[in-house]
């Protein structure tokens, strides 16, 4: 989705005319439709008057945001200092905290001791944090991972987990040219990843924090977001969802099932894009936050970067388009993985009350999926 296209969202959202933000802003209705439809683009000046006037941050009008309130929120957001004194419990010369970005529940920050750079993570449930440590000492010699040092589960109070820093910075901080530079690197991870069977370990789809996957076959693991004793989908129209792109997303995965097959199963990462992939000097320096990696096909996490189809990403969208919708085989297997990870999303968030992105723009995304011709 590019910033037009937000911007437009941003404005159906609120109920406003082009012509009504237009005379709020002193711009021209002409002005405002150029950004929409991305022959040009707003200064920083107007983005800041739109947010005003959409009532968004910059984060929510910019990056699309806006997060359903859902019960895996963590109760209460913990201040600086409150972070600074659990880390201190276990690092008294703790310095240099530093918060950052990309989290929708959890909270992360960076420390230094000792001259000794660590990462703080505090939200999520056990679990998560013992998974990245499972990832890590199964895969390490094969991917960088961050490793996870400690994991703290107090009588009261929020779990939270102390690991290795690695150096270098998340792909959505990177300016333009820097995304060309690392683009490279981003397919030979994405090979390496490739490379890694699964041999040892029973089952496919999610696997739990000590390696066990619960589906008996890929094929299930697709299936099952139209299998109606896993997925519930009945209360979708009473969330205030129309249900017209989830039954022909559905529609559409049942008659293109018969393409997913798989001889052989493979680390899937489950979530990347560009919140969790560092570099440093146009090389790959960090693949982070495993917490939904599965075994299945490889393509799957190809599926995920062509799905969310990130602004930041489109030069390395292109790379992955050109060398992996090559066939007719991976384009139907893209659009199958692409039509379970939109309907998944609208699963969790509306029906589930999970946090999650924007719900309008994920439904019109699977709709343009749906629509579009590029697996013939």
């Amino acid at each position: 989705m590019n910033i037009g296209e937000k911007l437009k969202l941003r404005r159906k959202k609120t109920g406003f005319t082009q012509e009504q933000i237009a005379e709020k802003m002193n711009i021209t209705r002409q002005t405002l439709s150029n950004w929409e439809v991305g022959k040009n683009f707003p200064d920083i000046e107007s983005i800041i008057k739109l947010s005003h006037i959409y009532q968004l941050s910059l984060d929510e009008l910019l990056l699309g945001k806006i997060f359903f309130k859902g019960v895996t929120v963590m109760a209460k957001k913990l201040t600086q200092l409150e972070i600074q004194s659990m880390i201190r419990k276990h690092y008294p010369l703790a310095s240099h905290f530093k918060e950052l970005n990309g989290g929708l529940v959890s909270q992360t920050y960076s420390f230094q001791s000792n001259n000794e750079y660590f990462i703080f993570q505090v939200g999520n449930r056990p679990e998560v944090y013992e998974k990245e440590r499972w990832v890590y000492h199964c895969f390490n010699q094969f991917l960088p991972l961050r490793e996870v040092l400690d994991i703290h589960v107090p009588e009261s109070g929020d779990v939270y987990s102390i690991s290795r820093y690695i150096e270098g910075s998340k792909l959505f901080d990177l300016n333009s040219q820097e995304i060309l530079d690392v683009c490279s690197d981003v397919i030979k991870t994405l090979d390496l990843l490739e490379g890694i069977e699964i041999t040892g370990q029973n089952g496919y789809g999610r696997f739990d924090h000590t390696g066990h996957a619960g589906y008996p076959t890929w094929e299930d693991y697709i299936k099952a977001v139209y299998n109606k004793e896993i997925y519930d989908w009945t209360a979708l129209e009473k969330k205030g969802l129309n249900s017209d792109v989830v039954d022909q997303a559905i529609k559409e995965l049942k008659s293109h099932i018969k393409n997913v097959s798989l001889s052989k199963k493979y680390l899937v990462h489950g979530d990347l894009g560009s919140f969790n992939l560092l570099a440093k000097d146009g090389k790959i320096a960090g693949v982070i936050d495993w917490s939904l990696s599965m075994y299945g096909d490889h393509l799957y996490d190809k599926a995920n970067i062509l799905f969310w189809n990130e602004d930041k990403l489109q030069p390395l969208i292109q790379r992955i388009t050109n060398k992996y919708l090559n066939t007719q085989e991976s384009k139907e297997k893209i659009y199958c993985y692409m039509l379970r990870i939109g309907l998944e999303e609208i699963f969790n968030t509306v029906i589930l009350d999970e946090i999650g992105y924007d719900i309008e723009w994920v439904a019109n995304r699977l709709q343009t999926i749906i629509n579009r011709e590029f697996r013939k």
